[in-house]
């Protein structure tokens, strides 16, 4: 009998999808400057940024 797969079609290997409330004034200040196709990227840049700054170094 074969394991059942617990990741959907849509889930990446190596990653994990994460749901983040974020205020509304914040949010349209991010899509303002970056739009929406960007936003993911944007927002891992700022983790990492985050990270960078408290002396740890990022994980690709």
């Amino acid at each position: 009998m074969q394991g059942k797969n617990l990741k959907s079609k849509t889930d990446r290997s190596g990653s994990t999808r994460k749901i983040i409330r974020f205020e509304d004034a914040l949010l349209a200040q991010i899509e303002s400057v970056v739009g929406r196709g960007n936003f993911s990227a944007w927002v891992k840049e700022g983790c990492r940024e985050k990270l960078r700054r408290l002396g740890i170094e990022p994980k690709s």
